[in-house]
Order: structure tokens, then C-alpha cells, then sequence
């Protein structure tokens, strides 16, 4: 069994009288012993022919099935019953069915089928064998209708058919207050629905988007990457963390991230590495550096301190100018011996600048 949907021409609701939530249907629903005007949903693109002893033996099938629709009429929705089929007859090359909608339940899409059943028809599911799928048309060896929809008539397999009838017919009896609630309802839920498919449609944009940036910065970052590789066979730029390879490296991944975010990538920034060295502890030459500048400190202000007790009296104007203060001489000769001795442990320009601004600093003697 493979599930089919066959579509057709014909509806009518009648006007009658009575309870209010049975609005009555009639029409055909399809054609027998012909092929149908236009393929068929789920026949692999073909026209379907169904035999009248197929469709004797299918008809009973039909007596409680539901009738669905969709807001635009184009298609079936099974989770939107809307009606049922009461009755199923043969009359000459047609199926004729009848049933009832649910008047006081769907209101507003009643009377939206009543105003345009010139334009509507039916379409019904079905689940068929089929012997030869290489013939066309298809014919149908057995068939199970499961359900039935009404839809445009430009939907429809077979055009060939028109309405059984065309009496005027007019919605239940309600109030004018509940009809236009319910269309309201109606509407609101539509339109709910079309927000959703634009959200998704935009989220899917942005995918896209994100997916074309990524295609445009992958080129480059592959070859920071190979770049980085090639310093590295070389012994070059080898350093743990600030070396080339290491930065170029992260050059790329940083690259990559921004790009997964819908970001063509434009800056650099790496400035913090000092902070983030000391604050993981990878750079123990800076520790080193930091703990010497302390001493260093400590030992200027004791010299400067020393150099300002023996220090002489200020002297008269008649006086020769104090010869220059050994201390002071000594700190700075001290200092320069220092930033010697950092220099050689491998402090940077800028550890060793920062000695010698703490250094100059202290108060004068």
C-alpha cells in the first residue's frame, strides 16, 4: 500500500435548516474508469487512473472520514477537521459524497467556504496498490480512502467536473458579535503563523550569512596557520606564548570565531598579555624581573637616605660650591650596574625602564 492523495472538482453547501453546527455538503469528489487531468500527488509525477471495480469495492471506506482544509485552501491539513462524510455513491464515471461541516465550531471558515464554493473543490487521500508503476496513467489495484479536503479548484486532478449544485445558501443562525470574534480568531492565528515563518525565514538568512563570512575568512586563517607552521620547522619564533607561532596561531582562531558570529574580523588585540602571563603564571623571567625592581628600590632609598645625613650645611654665598654628593653618584652608578645585570637576565626594555622610573621617583637628597 502506498499513500496517494487524488484530487477533484465539486462542491455544495446547501442552504437547510436546523441543527446549528451541521452544515450539509454534497459534490464529486472524483472520476472513475479515466485518467486524471493532471498528476497526482504521490504518483511520482504521473496522471492516475482508478477502475470502477476499485472504486465499488473503496466506497464504503469513505463513510466516516473527516474533512480538513487549510487557511489558503491549497492543501490538506489532517489536524484541522472540519467536517465528515456521511454518505459515498457512484454515479456514472463520478464518486459523489456528502457529510456535514461543523457550522458552529468554525464559523468564519464556513462562511469563507460558502462565499467562494464556486472556486472550490475536493481532494481526498487515499492509500492504493499499484501493479505497474512504469505505465502512464497509473492504475490503481486497490484503494482505502483515509480522509478528504476541500481546496481550490486549480488544485484539483481532474477539471472536468463542476458543482452538483448551486442553491444560495446562508451561515447559521448567530450572532454578529460571535461571527466577527471568530474571524478575528482567525486572522490573529494566520497571522501568528506568517510571523513564525519569517522569524525562521530571517534566522536562516542570518545562518547563511554567517556561513558566507566564515567561507571568506577561513582562506586567511589557514594561512596564518600554515605560516605559523613553517616558523616552527624553521625554530623560529618559538616562544611559549609570546613567541610568532603562538601569536599567529591565535591570530587565526580569534579570526575564526568572529567570523561564526557574522563578523568579517578588522583589529588585533592582544595588549593584556603581560597581565595575563603574571595572572596564569607562565612568565617566571617576569616574577624574577618584579622581585629585583622591589630590592633595587629598597636599596636606592637606604643609599639616599645615607647621602642625606652626612650631607654638609648649606653653603654661605662667600662659599665654594659642595662638591657632588657620593651617594647619589653611588645610587646611580648602582642603577646603571642593575639595569646591566636585568638586561643580561633577559628583562625586556620595558621591565627595565620601569626600575629605573621607580628608581628616579624617590625624593631627592
Amino acid at each position: 500500500m502506498r499513500a496517494m492523495r487524488f484530487e477533484a472538482m465539486a462542491l455544495d453547501v446547501p442552504e437547510t435548516p436546523g441543527h446549528p453546527n451541521k452544515v450539509p455538503f454534497s459534490g464529486i469528489m472524483t472520476r472513475i474508469d479515466q485518467p486524471s487531468d493532471q498528476p497526482v500527488g504521490g504518483a511520482n509525477g504521473k496522471c492516475v487512473l482508478i477502475p470502477r471495480a476499485v472504486a465499488e469495492e473503496a466506497l464504503g471506506s469513505l463513510l466516516g472520514m473527516g474533512v480538513d482544509y487549510q487557511p489558503n485552501l491549497s492543501g490538506h491539513d489532517p489536524t484541522k477537521k472540519i467536517g465528515v462524510i456521511t454518505a459515498a455513491t457512484i454515479e456514472g464515471d463520478g464518486i459523489q459524497i456528502a457529510g456535514f461541516l461543523y457550522g458552529a465550531d468554525f464559523p468564519a471558515v464556513v462562511a469563507e467556504i460558502q462565499s467562494k464554493k464556486r472556486l472550490l473543490g475536493f481532494s481526498y487521500e487515499a492509500q492504493t496498490g499499484i501493479k505497474d508503476w512504469n505505465g502512464d496513467p497509473i492504475e490503481v489495484t486497490s484503494c482505502v480512502f483515509t480522509g478528504a479536503a476541500i481546496l481550490f479548484k486549480d488544485k484539483a486532478a481532474y477539471t472536468t467536473t463542476s458543482l452538483e449544485a448551486s442553491a444560495s445558501t446562508e451561515i447559521p443562525d448567530m450572532d454578529i458579535n460571535e461571527l466577527l470574534a471568530a474571524v478575528k480568531t482567525a486572522v490573529k492565528e494566520e497571522t501568528a503563523s506568517l510571523v513564525k515563518d519569517v522569524a525562521e525565514l530571517k534566522a536562516s538568512a542570518g545562518k547563511l550569512e554567517a556561513a558566507n563570512v566564515l567561507h571568506k575568512v577561513k582562506e586567511h586563517s589557514d594561512r596564518l596557520r600554515a605560516a605559523a607552521d613553517c616558523m616552527e620547522a624553521a625554530g623560529m619564533g618559538g616562544h611559549e606564548r609570546h613567541g610568532h607561532v603562538a601569536v599567529l596561531r591565535r591570530m587565526a582562531d580569534k579570526m575564526e570565531a568572529e567570523a561564526v558570529l557574522g563578523k568579517l574580523p578588522h583589529i588585533w588585540n592582544d595588549h593584556s598579555w603581560m597581565d595575563a602571563a603574571a595572572a596564569t603564571g607562565e612568565s617566571e623571567a617576569l616574577k624574577t624581573a618584579n622581585a629585583q625592581i622591589t630590592d633595587l628600590t629598597a636599596k636606592v632609598k637606604e643609599l639616599e637616605g645615607k647621602a642625606f645625613s652626612a650631607s654638609a650645611a648649606p653653603a654661605r654665598p662667600t662659599e665654594a660650591a659642595p662638591a657632588a654628593k657620593p651617594g647619589l653618584h653611588a645610587a646611580h652608578t648602582e642603577i646603571g650596574a642593575k639595569d646591566a645585570e636585568l638586561k643580561a637576565a633577559g628583562a625586556t626594555p620595558t621591565q627595565r625602564l620601569a626600575a629605573i622610573t621607580m628608581a628616579r621617583m624617590q625624593p631627592s637628597a
